[in-house]
């Protein structure tokens, strides 16, 4: 008997066991033993007579676990961001949230021109910079001439005021000034002369008779020559034109009886007037091959005295109103010989390129 007892007290401990992990308490009264939720066994008093419990009947202690409703955090997910919680967290940056985070630098294509971008390094943001010459683009009011650092230079004009591209004292005296002499240029001047540059003064004078410098009339000479024609008006009569070879030869025999001391037609060399014309290039004079005649004078430095004297000569106011000639050189050399001055008049009938 002992022994079933025994076996009985192992199978309630067994279940007793069982029942505990589930968390109850349970009495039994075969042995009085007490299975505890810690799994320990103890006595209790003596049994009257079959199970009992505090209320005659067995009694369990429900509601092994209790729970308060909700979680306080412990055990649970990462929290998400959120946008204004005052930290700029992962996934949070100045573009999606500048109360966090704090506005974004300025950068160029945003939109905002801000205090270090203009419109020469953003021109995006800020737009297109005002022409302004130096720039380095050519544009609004900026020409070649106002601004070449942005237009380039501008092409060489003749009359611009400078003196650029091609454009030479030849071909623009206006912006390069005028060339220096140069013998070969085309133009006698300078101190260019035909013993120099025959090429631009041409050949010298070969002739004879005086030189270039006394060949030209004086001012009297000129006087007298409206002297004459005037005269010659009254008289009906075509005025006659200064003949440059005439005047060489006409020049040429006052200076030669100033210096030789005589006063005569002829000269000193035997030469006849149109010896002397043929000798100074009136080519006319040789033979002669056309009218000629000669007055000659001596001691009257002025125009109207000389002319006076003429006048009241037959034979020189003749030649003074011939009708034969159109073409007269005036000579007067003063300074020396007997009379001081000398004067002659060389008249020609016809024109030819030695009288121009």
């Amino acid at each position: 008997m002992a022994r079933a007892v025994h076996h009985h007290q192992t199978l309630s401990l067994l279940f007793a066991v069982s029942i505990a992990s589930a968390g109850c308490n349970l009495l039994t009264g075969a042995e009085d033993l007490e299975i505890t939720e810690s799994g320990g066994a103890s006595q209790g008093g003596e049994a009257a007579g079959g199970p009992s419990s505090n209320d005659g009947g067995a009694d369990t202690n429900s509601g092994a676990g209790t729970s308060n409703g909700g979680s306080n955090g412990e055990g649970a997910g990462p929290s998400v961001p959120q946008c204004g919680d005052g930290a700029c967290e992962a996934g949070e940056d100045c573009e999606t949230c500048g109360v966090d985070c704090g506005g974004c630098a300025a950068s160029c294509g945003d939109g905002s021109c801000s205090s270090d971008e203009t419109c020469v390094n953003c021109p995006d943001d800020c737009g297109t910079c005002a022409p302004e010459c130096g720039d380095g683009a050519c544009n609004g009011t900026e020409t070649c001439s106002s601004c070449a650092g942005d237009c380039g230079a501008c092409p060489a004009t003749c009359g611009d005021g400078s003196c650029n591209g091609g454009e030479t004292c030849e071909t623009c005296a206006g912006d390069c000034g005028a060339c220096a002499p140069v013998c070969g240029d085309g133009t006698c001047n300078g101190t260019e002369a035909c013993e120099t540059c025959a090429s631009d003064c041409g050949a010298c004078n070969t002739c004879g008779g005086a030189g270039d410098a006394t060949t030209t009339l004086d001012a009297e000479e000129q006087a007298f020559l409206v002297l004459i024609n005037n005269y010659r008006a009254q008289n009906g009569l075509g005025s006659l034109s200064a003949c440059t070879s005439l005047n060489r030869a006409a020049q040429g025999h006052s200076e030669d009886m100033r210096d030789q001391d005589y006063f005569d037609h002829t000269g000193l060399n035997g030469s006849s007037p149109w010896d002397r014309a043929c000798d100074a290039c009136y080519e006319l004079g040789c033979g002669p091959q056309t009218a000629m005649a000669e007055n000659i004078a001596a001691g009257n430095s002025g125009a109207q005295a000389t002319f006076d004297q003429w006048k009241n000569s037959p034979g020189h106011n003749a030649n003074m109103l011939g009708s034969s000639f159109n073409k007269l050189g005036i000579g007067r050399a003063t300074g020396g010989g007997t009379y001081g001055v000398y004067w002659t008049n060389v008249f020609g009938g016809d024109d030819e390129p030695s009288c121009n």
